[in-house]
């Protein structure tokens, strides 16, 4: 959006500047042109030449008149056409008068050059014309009869011949300067028509172009025929980008934009019958692209282009030889069969797309009714999530986190919970990345942060409890380099100092040599907070990386909890190793979804340091949590 507006500033200064230009030659020329015809008409009066004199004066008032005008208002047409005026009343008087033994004549080349100058080229020419046939007219006819001076036939035609060699001169320098100009505004336009309506990395049309196209494709859609969007996702890109860098990562989607417009063809296995349809491709955002297959006999046409695009992804996906941990996935809605609005179409194939991710690498889906229940779901959860926001429609719950050795409460987790009638039976794990997607996340971390740090005042009063809060925060807080002073100021507003509160964020929140995550993970650990790692195991974080973030905590996704006992002796091993890397790198490890008393030991006899799940306690309310405190310490 900043290109495109910087590349129509561009063009509005061309403009600005021929006009100011022109603005300039006028203010010039009625200034010194008033000048020059001041002294002319004042010796025209001395030497008692009246009518002369009083012309020729009257020009030089009307002249500045209209400078002064220009000089306030800027009007520059208007200020041309008083020039032409005083210039075409000045040309004839001199030609009827004949001026001081008939050099008059000799004035009106000059006068003849200044109005075509002044003048746009298509007017200029008609005006040029109009004159020398009007010159001509009173020279080379009987009418030169009527004219006071008396020209000789040769003065006539070499009059009329310089008139037309100056007319030519002049007006082939006005054509090169205004194709000039044109070409050069032609040139910005179609850059700025580039920038709105293209992707500036991969050329595809952009989402605003990919709009116009689809509704306007819809509209002229025939009754008997399909038209199909395809709503394409790259799954793993973000770790290519945090693995590889940016530069690969737009390498890789310049790659697949290239790719997608040779690979999308319609109908056929008869490659010689395909129809191209590169032109209805488009690049929405980031690693979101869309096809439009229109003209299809079925919407099972589709299949064969979807199947087409995820061939490309096959082991991964190629570019010049390095193979990158890309897939695609895809998801398909249609015309009319799911519903005939491009917003609509847009939508459902979206909700297609996220369904075909949920089934794994390189799936397609097409958008169905149990698409559209889990649609109408998610709707109904924004819907939720915005009233509760409104309305603080939340509670907290705590669940105690246990030590391993004594089962002794040395910290506490604060669980969110929503009371929106939409949100019933859903809990945080569905609700919150919602929040996030729809930018709700930060007014649901802020009303965490102060009442459960309000809670926990009232809880240590009551209890003497002497163990640490920990709090969740989404991934977007790592991006705010403020965030963690804001937390400091809320935690010291309840007089708590900050090595009561664990932060906690889950490990794909975290991205790998980000600068910004790094320095605000950094600030937390400065300003004496502790950090945990939720659900490990679950992202891409290795223990080598460990070194770069200040975390102080290990929690082992449940998953991989419930794995203990499989009979598959690789999973069953994970905890142990992943608990033995830990204390390499001299961290807590907490185990969380313990559910038995056979995990429980197990974690017990490797020497886990925490443990957590429903196994010890469920999550209980402030008064809950006060009662079991006060029983177990």
């Amino acid at each position: 959006m900043d290109n495109l507006l910087e590349k129509w500033k561009s063009s509005q200064e061309l403009i600005n500047v021929r006009r100011e230009r022109r603005i300039l030659i006028c203010k010039g020329l009625s200034l010194s042109g008033g000048l020059f015809l001041l002294v002319f008409g004042t010796l025209s009066v001395i030497e008692q030449r009246f009518i002369m004199g009083a012309i020729l004066l009257g020009a030089t008032s009307i002249g500045l008149v209209n400078l002064y005008i220009l000089k306030i208002s800027n009007k520059v047409e208007r200020s041309v056409f008083v020039l032409n005026g005083i210039i075409f009343v000045l040309t004839f008087t001199l030609l009827y008068s004949g001026g001081v033994d008939n050099t008059g004549i000799l004035w009106i080349y000059p006068l003849f050059a200044i109005t075509l100058f002044i003048n746009r080229f298509w007017f200029a020419a008609a005006m040029s014309g109009s004159f020398i046939l009007l010159c001509g007219l009173f020279l080379l006819t009987p009418l030169s009869q009527f004219l006071q001076a008396d020209y000789s036939q040769v003065i006539a035609i070499r009059f009329v011949l310089t008139l037309l060699a100056l007319s030519a001169i002049c007006l082939v320098a006005l054509y090169s300067e205004e194709y000039a100009y044109k070409l050069v505004l032609k040139l910005h336009d179609n850059e700025i028509h580039r920038v709105a309506f293209y992707d500036s990395l991969t050329g595809l049309p952009n989402r605003w172009s990919f709009q116009q196209n689809f509704a306007r494709i819809l509209q002229q859609r025939h009754k008997d025929q399909f038209t199909a969007l395809l709503y394409i996702d790259l799954d793993n890109f973000k770790f290519v980008n945090d693995n590889y860098g940016h530069e690969v990562g737009d390498k890789l989607l310049i790659h697949f934009g290239k790719r997608l417009s040779e690979s999308v063809r319609i109908d056929t296995t008869d490659e010689d019958l395909a129809v191209d349809l590169s032109d209805d491709i488009a690049r929405l955002a980031g690693d979101e692209f869309v096809v439009i297959l229109k003209e299809l006999e079925s919407p099972q046409d589709a299949e064969i282009v979807a199947k087409r695009i995820l061939n490309l992804f096959q082991g991964g996906y190629n570019v010049d030889g390095n193979i990158y941990p890309v897939y695609a996935s895809l998801g398909i809605s249609v015309c009319p069969s799911d519903t005939s609005t491009d917003i609509e179409l847009v939508r459902y194939a979206d909700a297609a797309m996220y369904k075909a991710k949920r089934k794994g690498n390189n799936n397609f889906q097409f958008f169905d009714n149990e698409t559209a229940n889990e649609l109408s779901e998610r709707q109904n959860i924004e819907t939720g999530l915005k009233r509760a926001v409104e309305k603080q429609d939340f509670s907290l719950v705590y669940q105690p986190i246990f030590s391993g050795e004594t089962k002794e409460i040395v910290a506490i987790e604060a669980l969110l919970r929503c009371h929106s009638v939409e949100l019933a039976g859903y809990g945080p794990d569905v609700f919150i990345p919602v929040a996030e997607s729809i930018g709700l996340i930060k007014a649901l971390d802020e009303w965490v942060l102060n009442n459960a740090i309000k809670d926990f005042t009232l809880i240590r009063e009551a209890t003497g409890f002497e163990g640490k809060l920990s709090i969740n925060i989404s991934g977007v807080e790592l991006l705010d380099e403020n965030f963690p002073q804001k937390v400091k100021a809320i935690v010291e507003s309840y007089n708590l100092p900050c090595s009561l509160i664990d932060i906690e964020v889950t490990e794909t929140a975290l991205v790998p040599d980000n600068p910004i995550v790094i320095k605000v993970l950094n600030e937390f650990a400065s300003k004496g907070f502790s950090l945990s790692l939720d659900d490990f195991g679950t992202g891409y974080t290795s223990f080598n990386q460990l070194i770069l973030y200040p975390a102080t905590n290990l929690k082992i996704d449940r998953s991989f909890i419930n794995d203990l006992f499989s009979d598959d002796e690789s999973l069953a091993k994970v905890v142990k190793t992943i608990h033995d890397l830990a204390k390499i790198y001299q961290l807590n490890v907490i185990a969380e979804g313990v559910e038995t008393q056979q995990q429980l030991e197990y974690l017990q006899n490797i020497g886990c340091e925490c443990i957590q799940g429903y196994f010890l306690s469920q999550p209980v309310d402030k008064m809950g949590l006060i009662e079991l405190l006060s029983t177990t310490h």
